[in-house]
């Protein structure tokens, strides 16, 4: 039985497509539904989801065609076909990949906003990562003259033409590995330590730097591909040796996709109670998490005599219920849209960083 690696690359992407789908329609659930509203980074999470559905296809046609078989197992008129979707799916790779950290730092400029160093590292490393991207997709357009000539030279009879030569190939994608990696590390840091030092409770904290520290996986993704680099290259098993990095590069986007979606379900959270309590009677008849820690508020005095005579009418209702709090983070972000404060409730008020 020949060795074959292509159904190992389409379990990877079936599952990493179906997490996608889940935690991006969440996504769409808590920022259409409950919260009726849609921000720059939700779109951009719409077209990333779209084309990771169509990298799927394109991959999976891949494997169809024999990409993850060995080249002598693979029929001579299916090779080219195997390279032309292998090629289609890399140019949607890279376009996702891109998107993700764009979805990721626009998101962050919500929740870093009163930081300006902040804004500045996010806008500088958004722009260097966009600008080199767009580099890197004409480059592997335009790998070889003409176009057709990257999957026609594995074709019996091969066209005409000439394709770049392998170090030219190799070099931005070393390239594209380091800003992934860089991005995948600056992005989640940059917010982490302000939720840290919020006021908050433990639990919720953990619980949002753990949602953050989920992008950095991705960067894993984005180390263990880097030597398997070659199985892009000219090689005499180059269907074969593709498959590695095929695997980590959808492990890459598929989990930074899903990493970015799972950030903004805080208001899907709140609405199941995964937090806590939502400030009602508890059944249990405790006291409930708003009024905890409150001081107690003074009733007014009533006289002996009305007590008496049970004159009591008159006291008035509102100043038996406890005094609520003044919205400290609404108070001192007034500058900021209230929308934001609903939607980020870690989010850090200027001066308690």
């Amino acid at each position: 039985m020949a060795d074959n690696r292509g159904p190992a690359l389409a379990a990877v992407l079936i599952v990493l497509l179906v997490l996608s789908l889940i935690s991006t329609a969440l996504r769409f659930y808590s920022m259409g539904v409950i919260l009726k509203r849609f921000y720059v980074e939700d779109w951009l999470a719409l077209v990333s989801l779209v084309l990771y559905c169509v990298y799927t296809a394109c991959a999976l046609l891949g494997v169809h065609y024999g990409v993850g078989q060995h080249v002598d197992d693979v029929a001579p008129l299916d090779r080219p076909k195997a390279v032309m979707w292998r090629w289609i799916a890399t140019l949607f790779y890279i376009v996702i990949a891109w998107l993700v950290k764009l979805v990721v730092g626009f998101f962050l400029l919500r929740i870093c906003s009163h930081k300006r160093w902040q804004r500045i590292t996010l806008w500088v490393l958004m722009s260097v990562v966009s600008v080199f991207n767009v580099i890197y997709i004409f480059i592997a357009i335009f790998a070889c003259h003409p176009v057709e000539r990257t999957w026609t030279r594995y074709d019996p009879t091969p066209q005409e033409g000439h394709c770049n030569s392998t170090s030219f190939a190799t070099i931005p994608t070393y390239i594209a590995a380091f800003l992934n990696v860089l991005a995948d590390w600056i992005l989640p840091l940059l917010p982490a330590t302000l939720v840290w030092k919020a006021k908050m409770e433990t639990r919720k904290k953990v619980s949002v730097c753990a949602v953050m520290a989920l992008g950095s996986l991705a960067s894993i993704a984005s180390i263990v591909r880097i030597p398997y680099a070659y199985g892009i290259l000219d090689n005499p098993d180059y269907l074969y040796t593709f498959q590695p990095i095929a695997v980590w590069s959808t492990v890459e986007i598929g989990v930074g996709l899903t990493a970015s979606s799972l950030a903004t379900l805080t208001p899907l959270f709140r609405k199941i109670k995964v937090f806590g309590s939502t400030g009602q009677t508890n059944p249990t008849g405790g006291v409930d998490s708003q009024f905890q820690g409150r001081k107690p508020v003074g009733l007014p005095s009533v006289d002996k005599e009305s007590a008496q005579r049970g004159d009591t009418a008159q006291t008035p209702v509102s100043l038996l219920k406890p005094k609520p709090e003044p919205d400290v983070e609404a108070l001192e972000g007034a500058s900021q849209a209230s929308d934001e404060i609903e939607l980020y409730p870690f989010r850090i008020p200027p001066g308690r960083a």
